[in-house]
C-alpha cells in the first residue's frame, strides 16, 4: 500500500513538472504578439530636411493589426539616418549623415538589450567622407560596408569581437559625373553585398554608375572589379534591390524615375538591362525623384517610393522573368517617402515619410501584393529609415544557388 501511495505520489508530481515545462515552452510563443522595429531620424536643421529627432527610435509592430507602439530612443547621436541590423541581433549600426569638417562624419555602432529593449552606444568611427546615407553588413556578418553622400566614395570596417568598429580597413573614391546639377560629383547612396557571393555593388548617383568590387575577408579589403556606367546619361542610379531567388537586380533611378531590370551572373553584371520602366511622374512630367525599392520575401511583387509631387507607393507584379508590371499607387499620406519596410512575416509594408513625421502602416495582399489600408499611423519626427530586428535573421535570406532556376 505503502509503496503505491509512493508511486502515485511520484507519478503526479511528474505530471505537474511536465505541465510546468510545456506551459514554459508556450509562453514566449504567446507572448511574441510583437515585431521590434528600429527607426533611423534627422536630427539637424539641414537644406535638404529640418531634422526634429533625437536619435534612433524603437518601436513595436504589433504582429496581428500592424499597428505601431513606442518603446525606447537612444542615446543621442547625430542624424542616425541609415541603419542596418547584425544578423545576431544584438548589433545596430547606423551612419551619422552630418558635414563633419576636418574631422569628417561618422558611423556609429549600438548594442540592443533584448531585456529593456533599448539601444547604448558602442563606439564611433570616422566615415572617411561627409553626409554618409547608407550603411550594410556584408554576408558573413563580420564587416561593416558605409557609403559617403558627399565625396563620393564607399568604406569597409572590421567587426571585433564585442561589435565595435574602429578604424577603416579599405576605401575608395569614385569618380566622374555630367552637367546636372545633381552630378557635378560622385555621390555614392548605397552599399550592398549580393548574397552568396562576394561581389559588392555601390551605386553612385552623381558618377552615373553602379561601382562593383570583390570583398576579400582574409585581407579585409573591397578590392575594385569595375565602374559599370549606367545608360541612359544623368539618370542618377540610386538604390539596388536583389530578387531572392532569380539572379536579378533591380535598379531604381532618381533623376529619371524609372526601374531597370538587370539579369546577373558570373560573366556580367549591371551590363543590358532587359527591362527599362518608367515611374509615374508629377505634373508637368517633372520625375518625382523615386526614393526606395524592395522586393518582397516571396519574390512575387516589388516596391518603391515616389516622393516629389507624388509622396506615394508604387506596387509592382513580378514575372517569371524578372520583369516588372505596374498594378498600383498608393498615397502614403505624408511627405517625402524616404523609405519603407516589409515585416518578416511579409504581411504588412510600413512607410516613413520625412517631412511629416509619421509613418504609416499598410497590410500586403497576399494574392496580389497591392496594399490595402489599416488606418494606423504614427507619428515620428523625421523618419529616414525602418529596420526590423526580424531582418537580422534572414539577412542571408537568399539561396545561396542563385543560377540554379
Amino acid at each position: 500500500m505503502k509503496l503505491f501511495l509512493y508511486l502515485s505520489l511520484c507519478l503526479l508530481c511528474l505530471q505537474a513538472c511536465n505541465s510546468n515545462k510545456a506551459r514554459q515552452l508556450e509562453q514566449p510563443e504567446a507572448m511574441d504578439t510583437h515585431e521590434v522595429l528600429f527607426i533611423g531620424t534627422y536630427t539637424l536643421k539641414e537644406s535638404h530636411v529640418d531634422g526634429k529627432a533625437e536619435g534612433v527610435y524603437v518601436y513595436e509592430m504589433d504582429k496581428e493589426t500592424g499597428e505601431l507602439r513606442y518603446i525606447s530612443t537612444s542615446e543621442p547621436t547625430i542624424s542616425p539616418s541609415y541603419l542596418a541590423v547584425h544578423p545576431n541581433r544584438q548589433w545596430l549600426y547606423t551612419v551619422n549623415e552630418f558635414n563633419g569638417g576636418d574631422e569628417f562624419a561618422t558611423v556609429t555602432a549600438m548594442a540592443y538589450d533584448t531585456a529593456s529593449r533599448s539601444l547604448s552606444l558602442l563606439s564611433e568611427a570616422s566615415s572617411m567622407g561627409q553626409y554618409p546615407c547608407h550603411v550594410s553588413i556584408d554576408n558573413s556578418g563580420r564587416f561593416v560596408m558605409a557609403a559617403n553622400y558627399s565625396g563620393g566614395s564607399v568604406v569597409l570596417y572590421p567587426i571585433a569581437e564585442d561589435g565595435t568598429i574602429t578604424e577603416s580597413s579599405s576605401y575608395h573614391k569614385h569618380t566622374g559625373g555630367s552637367d546636372h546639377p545633381r552630378q557635378e560629383a560622385p555621390h555614392a547612396h548605397q552599399i550592398l553585398q549580393y548574397p552568396g557571393k562576394d561581389w559588392v555593388f555601390a551605386t553612385d548617383l552623381g558618377a552615373n554608375k553602379v561601382y562593383e568590387y570583390k570583398l576579400d575577408t582574409l585581407s579585409m579589403t573591397l578590392d575594385k572589379v569595375a565602374a559599370h556606367a549606367i545608360s541612359p546619361e544623368q539618370s542618377g542610379p540610386r538604390h539596388a534591390a536583389f530578387h531572392p531567388t532569380k539572379p536579378i537586380a533591380y535598379l531604381l533611378h532618381e533623376l529619371m524615375g524609372r526601374i531597370d531590370v538587370f539579369p546577373l551572373n558570373d560573366s556580367s553584371r549591371f551590363e543590358k538591362s532587359i527591362q527599362a520602366l518608367p515611374t509615374p511622374v508629377a505634373d508637368g512630367d517633372d520625375p518625382a525623384y523615386p526614393g526606395a525599392i524592395k522586393v518582397h520575401p516571396n519574390g512575387r511583387f516589388l516596391y518603391a517610393t515616389n516622393r516629389v509631387g507624388l509622396n506615394e507607393m508604387m506596387s509592382y507584379a513580378i514575372a517569371e522573368d524578372g520583369t516588372l508590371s505596374l498594378t498600383g499607387r498608393f498615397s502614403t499620406h505624408g511627405e517625402m517617402p524616404r523609405d519603407f519596410a516589409i515585416d518578416p512575416s511579409g504581411q504588412f509594408l510600413l512607410v516613413a515619410n520625412q517631412n511629416t513625421g509619421n509613418i504609416v502602416t499598410f497590410r500586403i495582399n497576399p494574392e496580389t501584393g497591392v496594399l490595402e489600408e489599416t488606418g494606423f499611423v504614427a507619428k515620428v519626427p523625421s523618419p529616414v529609415c525602418l529596420k526590423f530586428l526580424g531582418a537580422g535573421l534572414t539577412h542571408s535570406h537568399f539561396k545561396t544557388n542563385h543560377f540554379a532556376y
